[in-house]
């Protein structure tokens, strides 16, 4: 609404009198303001461009002055060209389009091969989001990633292939090659990064996101007019390769993308008012919005990871063709291709076989560099050549988009009866992001990434923090198919402040734990143990340091019932006093995409609670 009103003010001005008259009035469009990248700011801070780039401007102080930015673009687009330089068309043609439409005046002709290039190759390309799910590997991709992409015309054309052949548009920071953890953390959360658009063919992200580090792709498709489709594939011309600055929360790939396309949504894609935009708000917002009167989102299509395909392609097999796997190849070392079963099968239930296990091949070699997978390759491609040739395509399972899975957000109210405090109410509240009950395909299944999640206690004696989870993250990395894999680590890490003991609400203690260990699936039932330590206060414990076994298993009984069962033994090898032992289980039913009914038992030594609860997520 903000937008469309700074819209209206803006056209009215110019039609209040000459376009003469009127120019300066458009330095407070909102779409002029967009082409600079000037973003929203609060009442008490000045107006800046997110560029950083001098060259972007023709104005000296063109990065604060919209207006006068305004001034001398009008003046070097009515320049006639000149030979030794690139005119002002060349290098902003989104910039001089934009004009023409709002003023109706022309610019000189002028030789522009690079612009020309460009838009030889995109001048048609449809225009949509290439998200990219979750990856725990990498703390800035833990939320997701997110690409704009230029689609090119594939009527007639393999789809697949061509959408190998379109461009993604990548923002990411410009991280040093070395730079350890902590300064990359400590950089990305408070600056010292710059980022920047770069475009690539998507095989080459593709192969990055999808093979190498085995996310799930989601393409956005926009339903743009032509008219603004236009607009908006000049402006990426004039942005490629131009310095951002970039914080990790707030300037990120979200939010840089969402005011590019802002230039041509008239609606607000990112909430103004929040500390940080996830890449999941973007895509949510794009499924809300319109343009025109017509919805924004035109499509939403699935690219599956190798991970995901290798899976799909043994779900596919008969009983007897996944037996029969398994005993080709039982273990990474040993691969028997002349096993009696396989060779009782017949050529059409041999090749499906081999494709599967070809798939997993490629899975490994993507995720570990073990020196004999080459020649697992060779053999099972030889085999794979004796057979007859195969048409049987694969049989996907169906994944739900994005924006139409459980919000990141989440408030839940609860009833609780301690047994030594007796009855209270709790309130939940987490901005950020899934638990391993509310986790799903879509994000990282199997993992929990919490951030800021508070707990308030309310009795009659007032309310009381019961606990602040800064960060909750654990991976519990578990395999897809019973098919020989590389080594993988169960871990979690976790920091905040928590109850030290059941029986007491201000027993409150600071602690970071990190654990890792091993996971393996059993049907419906994930088992898992973990081994660490723990770094805490000691107002209420009793050692600083306390080495922390965890066992635990995470059952899936339907698609909308999840239960997480967990005992934790912490010991500060101090006695008594600083050995304690707690187990939980929390049963999660879902309701719909934005309710559950969560019911949960927790025990340590000093007493034993019981909850009752139901979640709004949002």
């Amino acid at each position: 609404m903000r937008r469309l009103l700074m819209a209206l003010s803006a056209c009215l001005s110019f039609q209040s009198g000459s376009i003469q008259a009127a120019e300066p009035a458009l330095f407070n469009h909102p779409q002029w303001r967009s082409l600079l990248h000037f973003d929203r700011v609060g009442m008490l801070s000045r107006p800046r461009s997110a560029v950083l780039d001098e060259a972007f401007f023709l104005a000296e102080d063109g990065q604060f002055n919209p207006e006068a930015e305004l001034t001398a673009t009008l003046a070097a687009l009515r320049e006639h060209p000149q030979d030794d330089e690139s005119h002002a068309s060349c290098r902003f043609p989104a910039r001089a389009l934009w004009l023409t439409q709002m003023t109706g005046e022309r610019w000189p002709d002028a030789v522009c091969p690079d612009w020309e290039a460009w838009q030889s190759q995109h001048s048609d390309s449809e225009v949509g989001l290439m998200f990219a799910s979750g990856y725990l590997g990498n703390p800035a991709s833990f939320f997701g990633h997110l690409m704009l992409h230029l689609e090119q015309e594939n009527e007639g054309a393999n789809v697949t292939m061509s959408r190998l052949l379109d461009t993604s548009l990548n923002f990411g920071a410009d991280v040093p090659d070395g730079e350890g953890l902590m300064a990359y953390m400590a950089k990305g959360i408070f600056g010292g990064y710059e980022a920047r658009y770069s475009h690539a063919p998507f095989y080459q992200n593709n192969t990055v996101y999808s093979e190498r580090e085995m996310r799930d792709l989601w393409h956005y498709q926009l339903a743009l007019p032509p008219q603004k489709r236009e607009l908006l594939v000049a402006h990426l011309f004039e942005v490629i390769g131009q310095d951002f600055d970039y914080l990790f929360l707030s300037q990120n790939c979200a939010s840089r993308i969402a005011r590019t396309l802002e230039l041509v949504v008239e609606e607000d894609l990112t909430p103004g008012h929040m500390p940080w935009v996830a890449p999941e708000t973007l895509v949510r917002a794009i499924s809300d919005a319109s343009i025109d009167g017509q919805p924004l989102l035109q499509d939403a299509q699935h690219v599956p990871s190798r991970r995901l395909q290798t899976e799909w392609r043994y779900q596919a097999l008969a009983l007897e063709e996944q037996q029969v796997i398994q005993s080709v190849w039982p273990s990474m070392e040993d691969l028997t291709l002349d096993d009696e079963a396989f060779s009782h099968l017949p050529p059409e239930s041999q090749a499906e076989v081999l494709n599967t296990l070809l798939s997993h091949v490629a899975f490994l070699k993507q995720t570990g560099d073990e020196h004999h997978l080459a020649e697992t390759e060779r053999r099972l491609l030889q085999a794979r050549l004796a057979l007859p040739s195969s048409s049987t395509s694969l049989l996907p399972t169906e994944r739900l988009p994005l924006h139409e899975s459980t919000p990141p957000a989440l408030m839940r109210l609860e009833s609780v009866y301690n047994s030594e405090l007796g009855e209270a109410a709790r309130l939940i509240l987490r901005p950020l992001q899934y638990d391993l009950l509310d986790s799903n395909a879509t994000r990282m299944p199997n993992a929990a990434l919490e951030i800021g999640r508070t707990e308030l206690s309310m009795t009659d004696e007032g309310v009381r923090l019961h606990r602040l989870s800064l960060f909750n993250i654990t991976n519990l990395h578990a395999h897809s198919v019973p098919l020989p894999a590389l080594p993988s680590m169960t871990w979690h890490a976790s920091g905040g402040i928590e109850r030290s003991k059941l029986d007491c609400n201000s027993c409150l203690e600071g602690q970071v734990t990190l654990l890792a260990g091993k996971s393996r699936r059993f049907g419906r039932h994930l088992p898992f143990g973990m081994l660490g330590g723990q770094l805490r206060t000691e107002r209420h414990l009793v050692g600083p340091l306390a080495p922390v076994v965890q066992v635990g298993m995470l059952s899936d009984w339907s698609k909308g019932h999840r239960t997480l069962l967990q005992a934790t033994h912490v010991d500060a090898l101090k006695g008594e006093a600083g050995r304690t032992t707690s187990w939980h289980l929390q049963h999660r039913i879902s309701l719909g995409s934005d309710l559950d009914a969560r019911m949960g038992i927790e025990s340590d030594k000093d007493s034993e609670e019981v909850s009752l609860g139901v979640s709004w997520y949002f």
